[in-house]
């Protein structure tokens, strides 16, 4: 009797191959907005992340801060491993390693490529957001300009502070939350995904700082993850952009947008004036020297105060840490179709303007 002839299986650097052909496919239908949009941000990518989000919105802690320690630590480790098995030459047991590295990069690029990259290439959140086309000019930067520091300077009025001139804010963590969600919903868009996202205070938000990041969404586990070592008036707009880019929007001014649109136009008067804050200075850095000038004159003592107390804030964090992040920061834009890299936060000027235009009526 013949023994059949065993069926040739595919060998572990096979495997590879196709899993790396398969992210390079992912990543070229994610570069075209049709699929990018249809077939990734309103479906695959939504419904995978809607799951996780099912999941992680249940855990407390933050998985992205869990993880992001376990990967130092583990680097750390594999790097001392590694030295020791090339004095010993166990060269080996070094290649099987650097196989399997090799092999869970290509893992981490495919899910990247599925759950994060498709979103670079969607269009502008102006539409879902309900914002008018607006023509930019240098007088329509300054009278929305004007239009903010009023509004901040009525706003700031009403707010309590602490003995260092700072807004306290009268919400709890969650309860900001729970409000920037029921803003989201209060769109009635399906460019935004439909589940809730609660996002996560970072433990870690001193190291966090000197890093030069306020917020990061973790798209491996679908989490808005904040730093909380942050001015009190910057926190809602920080969860709403952070909690924007866990709903579907990867570009930084989209997701700015979105975060100033919805806690300007938002009811509660603390994120209101989160809003402001961040618009004023947007707009006030968008103008000319001379109309600076004439606008920083009508700004409220206590909202320059303020200001002066974020800036001071974050000079303490300043260093080459923080320089060297935002310059892999850069690249990682870059990399992702966004041609201006971090400059790109400064295009929420256009939509800023919308924004003036819509509530002068």
């Amino acid at each position: 009797m013949l023994i059949p002839e065993r069926k040739r299986r595919f060998t572990r650097a096979q495997k590879l191959c196709l899993a790396a052909i398969a992210a390079c496919l992912v990543l070229l239908l994610a570069n075209i907005p049709l699929f990018a949009e249809y077939l990734f941000a309103r479906g695959v990518t939504r419904w995978i992340s809607g799951l996780l989000s099912l999941i992680t919105n249940r855990i407390p802690v933050s998985l992205y801060e869990i993880a992001a320690v376990l990967l130092i630590l583990g680097a750390l480790a594999l790097i001392a491993f590694l030295i020791a098995q090339a004095i010993r030459r166990r060269f080996c047991s070094v290649k099987r390693i650097l196989f399997r590295l090799l092999a869970a990069a290509v893992g981490v690029l495919l899910a990247f490529g599925v759950l994060y990259a498709p979103l670079y290439e969607r269009d502008s959140v102006s539409a879902a957001l309900g914002l008018p086309d607006a023509q930019v000019t240098q007088e329509s930067v300054f009278e929305a300009a004007r239009y903010y520091v009023e509004r901040l300077n009525a706003v700031s009025a009403r707010m309590e502070r602490d003995e260092e001139g700072n807004a306290v804010s009268p919400l709890t963590f969650a309860e900001t939350a729970q409000l920037l969600n029921a803003e989201f919903s209060a769109l009635d868009s399906d460019y935004f995904s439909p589940y809730t996202v609660w996002p996560k205070q970072v433990a870690l938000s001193v190291p966090m700082s000197y890093l030069g990041i306020t917020g990061i969404c973790f798209p491996f586990t679908a989490e808005a993850n904040v730093n909380v070592n942050i001015p009190s008036y910057e926190l809602p707009v920080t969860m709403a952009h952070e909690m924007s880019h866990a709903k579907g929007i990867a570009r930084e001014n989209e997701a700015n947008v979105a975060a100033y649109v919805l806690c300007i136009r938002s009811e509660n008067e603390f994120l209101q004036y989160s809003g402001l804050m961040n618009a004023a200075a947007v707009l006030l850095n968008a103008v000319s020297e001379e109309e600076y000038a004439q606008l920083r004159e009508t700004l409220a003592p206590e909202v320059l105060r303020e200001y002066a107390n974020a800036s001071a804030h974050y000079a303490k964090y300043d260093g080459f840490i923080d320089s060297l992040s935002s310059f892999f920061n850069d690249l990682f834009l870059k990399a992702n179709g966004v041609e201006e890299g971090t400059r790109s936060y400064g295009r929420t000027v256009q939509s800023l303007v919308a924004l003036y235009e819509q509530l002068r009526g």
